[in-house]
């Protein structure tokens, strides 16, 4: 009885198993010419998924962010900074208060305005375990606007507190060091806690993993929108 508190994990592995390529693919940017990073926290999209985005805009396509929550002007400030180094085109700010988008109608119904209004060909956004209520209520908001979404946008799920089971990697070795500035901009973050270091490690480990002497790489959970909601579903039904 003590393992029933562990049965979405054991459904979460078997669902996801068939998507795992025990030798996981390199991509080299997203198939697709627009991309819409979403960001619970300001400073999420940065030590998340920074190095694909900017490989994706250093490739001349577009990325916009949507930063969900707002936690002062300062760090509005910084994301704003930080957005521009990695090459954002435009940028989203949703406003809501940290720890609300659980179950928030409000940020489900912006949340459905913001893919109509950006028609991105691809999302990405915290997987479903990331150990933060409002990185999981980005991913449980979907299955409460499936039916008003586009079903073709494909899904890039990454991680920033809690490590997932990827299905392709980036190499980010070449815009590390950029990433790790866009990090950087975020001096209110930094000042507590050493984000580039837990971006760095994280990276690394994913490019060694990956390809010895590959310097870094950010890892991700890809499937069209239509799965990942089906994946969520069984976890949380």
């Amino acid at each position: 009885m003590k393992y029933l508190k562990y049965r979405h994990l054991f459904r979460l592995f078997e669902h996801i198993q068939p998507f795992i390529n025990y030798s996981t693919p390199i991509e080299e940017s997203f198939p697709s010419e627009k991309i819409l990073v979403i960001a619970p926290h300001q400073d999420d999209e940065a030590i998340g998924c920074g190095g694909a985005v900017l490989k994706h805009t250093k490739a001349g396509k577009n990325a916009e962010i949507a930063f969900c929550t707002y936690d002062g002007m300062k760090r509005m400030k910084e994301s704003e900074q930080a957005a521009a180094m990695l090459g954002s085109k435009r940028n989203h700010f949703l406003q809501f208060p940290i720890r609300t988008l659980d179950d928030n109608k409000n940020f489900e119904e912006n949340l459905q305005m913001l893919l109509k209004k950006t028609a991105p060909e691809a999302v990405l956004l915290p997987f479903w375990f990331d150990n933060h209520p409002d990185h999981r209520a980005v991913s449980k908001a979907l299955i409460k606007i499936k039916d008003k979404i586009d079903s073709n946008i494909m899904v890039y799920a990454y991680s920033v507190w809690s490590p997932l089971n990827p299905n392709c990697v980036f190499d980010i070795s070449d815009v590390w060091e950029d990433k790790k500035k866009a990090i950087e901009c975020y001096k209110t973050q930094t000042a507590s806690r050493d984000y580039v270091k837990i971006a760095q490690g994280l990276n690394q480990y994913w490019g060694e993993i990956k390809s010895p002497g590959m310097q870094y790489a950010e890892a991700f959970f890809k499937a069209t929108v239509k799965e990942y909601i089906s994946l969520g579903k069984k976890i949380f039904k």
